[in-house]
């Protein structure tokens, strides 16, 4: 179902550098692509999967060089591009959609600028999926939310925090500041959710602990 709608995307903004959106372009990306090497070494990570990876555009500056990195993708021409362009020992990509498919195994997933374009249902079928694959870690992208609006069409926007009703996760580990690293006095959450996002990292057991709470599969 997804792949029907996520194929063929074509992101606002794919012409600022990556056809993956605004998102994606180096001058966006320049906080967390200095965190991850961190990332990597304190949480023990040997290999990285990133899903939805995107087009390759800023992931390709940084340092993997002790990290064998699996992009996963729900678009088959991304997969195929992203292969003959940046394949290699220890890089590779896969095609996948993040909510049904098999996740590889790994030691961390980062899940970038994905889940505010899904259904609650999808978000937490993508849970699900995260907690099947045995992977230890979870690096997620949040908004700083008070609540989440319900998302009517997959591949649509909403932003997303997953510490807010009906997820009520847990606080992450510790969070990478993607834009500012406070929020003016002067600035409503609600209003302006886009100018003030992170990643948060959570253990698969606080994951756990959130579905195992959830009446997800009745209500939805």
């Amino acid at each position: 179902m997804l792949r029907n709608v996520f194929e063929q995307k074509v992101w606002r903004g794919s012409d600022e550098g990556s056809r993956s959106g605004p998102g994606s372009t180096m001058e966006a990306t320049r906080k967390l692509r200095d965190a991850l090497p961190d990332v990597f070494q304190t949480y023990g990570v040997k290999t990285f999967l990133d899903a939805p990876c995107g087009d390759w555009n800023w992931m390709s500056e940084v340092d993997l060089s002790d990290v064998a990195y699996i992009g996963g993708v729900i678009a088959a021409p991304v997969v195929e591009d992203n292969t003959a362009r940046h394949a290699r020992p220890g890089v590779s990509f896969v095609h996948l959609d993040i909510t049904s498919d098999p996740l590889p195994k790994a030691d961390m997933i980062m899940c970038r600028d994905c889940l505010f374009h899904l259904k609650h249902k999808f978000r937490w079928l993508f849970f699900e999926n995260f907690l099947a694959s045995g992977i230890p870690h979870l690096l997620m992208t949040m908004h700083h939310l008070d609540r989440n609006r319900p998302l009517t069409t997959n591949g649509n926007y909403a932003a997303f925090s997953p510490m807010a009703e009906p997820f009520n996760f847990a606080a992450p580990l510790e969070m990478i500041h993607e834009t500012m690293d406070t929020l003016p006095a002067d600035m409503s959450l609600e209003e302006k959710p886009l100018q003030y996002r992170s990643l948060g990292i959570w253990h698969r057991d606080e994951v756990a602990d959130a579905v195992a709470c959830s009446d997800w599969k009745v209500t939805q």
